[in-house]
């Protein structure tokens, strides 16, 4: 009789894969990785919180009708008065509570810019590929997604892998975004040649998202991208001093104090490289994930 470890892995193996250039499902997959990431942890380290002062934004934001100029749908943007002036001046297309120790994000995932990707009733907002790029069969469906980030991001000595996890953070654009893997048997290089000239592509589900940089938010600087589920921030491909900052190798972070965050924290940082190369996120988060839904 297997082991219900081995049962469980080989489950999951099975019922998670890849979005690939045919417009399969899109989960991060590899249940080799949540094998070699199980452990115990030993050491938490507990970092300064992302929940900052408001003195100077003590005004919730609410707009329905919020449009940033780049031909695609108007959104929702809803941010109340206790979250940090960081994400009232970055965020957009998603609505934000502070529930304890914890932010709550909900987003219905439709990118506020124009996709190949917008049919129907929505291809006043569709655009043509790039040339070498073709699309897949898939199109964008308005979802309903929640993310639970802890507001004070822990680090633990075990390496979290997230695979399995779809949704591994979410951008300022309310798009949320995925790793860099593909199924077993899929290349993510193949994959990468489905996305629209903004950088993100639907998985059969109609949920859209970034894997690689998207341009919209970030080309070659060091804009804010986002925020990952377990409470970093994500920026482009540089730091603040407009260097290309040293990566761990694991994680694909670094420690920093950015503008936004002064008392220190670590960042993820989009990969220096191009193509399906420069991607968000690899295959482990830095600290404890929350959830998502």
């Amino acid at each position: 009789m297997l082991p219900l470890r081995s049962i469980l892995l080989t489950a999951i193996a099975v019922l998670v894969w890849n979005c690939d250039s045919s417009g399969g499902t899109d989960l991060s997959s590899a249940a080799v990785l949540l094998s070699s990431s199980q452990c115990t942890p030993k050491t938490t380290t507990t970092m300064p919180t992302t929940l900052t002062s408001n003195a100077s934004c003590p005004s919730a934001i609410n707009n329905a009708s919020d449009s940033l100029g780049f031909g695609g749908p108007t959104c929702l943007t809803s941010i109340a008065a206790e979250a940090p002036c960081w994400m009232k001046t970055n965020f957009h297309c998603v609505t934000i509570t502070v529930d304890g120790s914890n932010y709550v994000i909900t987003t219905t995932d439709r990118p506020p810019h124009k996709s190949t990707y917008y049919t129907g009733a929505d291809s006043g907002y569709t655009e043509v590929m790039d040339s070498g790029f073709t699309a897949n069969p898939n199109h964008i469906i308005a979802q309903s997604i929640t993310m639970t980030i802890p507001t004070t991001p822990t680090v633990t000595d075990c390496t979290q892998s997230n695979a399995g996890t779809d949704s591994v953070g979410i951008s300022t654009l309310g798009v949320v975004i995925f790793n860099n893997q593909a199924a077993p048997g899929d290349s993510f290089s193949t994959e990468y040649y489905t996305m629209d000239p903004s950088q993100g592509h639907p998985q059969n589900t109609g949920k859209y998202h970034y894997h690689t940089e998207p341009y919209k938010i970030t080309n070659d600087d060091a804009n804010l991208v986002g925020l990952m589920l377990d409470g970093f921030p994500i920026y482009g491909k540089k730091s603040q001093s407009g260097s290309y900052p040293t990566l761990d190798s694991t994680t694909h972070t670094t420690s920093c104090t950015p503008t936004q965050f002064p008392d220190g924290t670590y960042c993820y940082h989009v990969e220096h490289n191009t193509g399906y190369n420069g991607y968000i996120i690899g295959s482990y988060f830095k600290g404890t994930p929350g959830s998502v839904d």
